[in-house]
């Protein structure tokens, strides 16, 4: 049931949440209407990530930035919505990865950016949901990754049945994969890959679009210069 390790979210019909319990969780990742407009901020933020390029970055908000899921990480047709964090707002209110399955992460603390991203496909409908998170130390990040394997194994067997996940080859060193079934019969895979002081996690519905996706930031995380991001 374990590639290499293990994470876990919730895909819905309207909002997509990182980390949570019985199906739930907030990373305030939350897609536009389909037909709606696009708040300008969003479009500002989209148009930054997909344009930074990973081997210009001199430092972990850099690299955090270029990780960012991308609509070319998608199927043709798809697109994504940005969610930047609003002027001021602070990291601590804004939880990644905290709460899962009741579990805490000290790891949150160490948060020095991050920017959470949706992936709509053709009909704009919310199919992945992505944050690209920089940390204060390449032990924070890794942290991270370590507690996120332990909150899993405590989920709830009644509302977690996990099964064989999708390969995780080209991914980074330190990556990890989980699929489950949730109580309702809907299938999520989560992939989580870090290097450095920076996460990438992906939550999505389809195994191989989540995991080809993985693979398309994992290309970008290894042309991070060792320099910007602490290894």
């Amino acid at each position: 049931m374990w590639s290499r390790g293990v994470l876990l979210g919730t895909v819905t019909a309207a909002v997509l949440t990182l980390a949570g319990c019985s199906g739930s969780a907030s990373t305030g990742t939350t897609a536009t209407a389909a037909g709606s407009a696009e708040p300008p901020a969003a479009s500002a933020a989209a148009a930054a990530e997909a344009a930074a390029d990973p081997a210009l970055a001199t430092s972990p908000a850099d690299a955090a930035l270029a990780l960012a899921l991308r609509a070319a990480d998608l199927p043709v047709g798809w697109s994504v919505q940005a969610n930047p964090l609003s002027a001021g707002a602070a990291l601590a209110d804004n939880p990644s990865l905290a709460g899962i399955c009741g579990a805490t992460a000290s790891s949150e603390v160490h948060r020095t950016a991050k920017h959470p991203v949706v992936g709509l496909d053709g009909s704009r409908t919310p199919q992945v949901s992505a944050e690209a998170i920089a940390y204060d130390s390449a032990g924070a990040a890794a942290t991270a990754v370590q507690e996120l394997v332990q909150a899993f194994s405590g989920c709830p067997a009644d509302e977690y049945t996990f099964e064989p996940g999708p390969p995780a080859d080209g991914l980074a060193e330190d990556s990890v994969v989980l699929q489950y079934r949730l109580s309702d019969g809907s299938r999520q895979v989560v992939v989580a890959q870090a290097r450095g002081q920076v996460l990438s996690v992906l939550i999505g519905e389809d195994p191989a679009t989540t995991a080809a996706a993985a693979r398309s930031i994992a290309v970008r995380m290894a042309a991070l210069p060792a320099a910007a991001i602490g290894g």
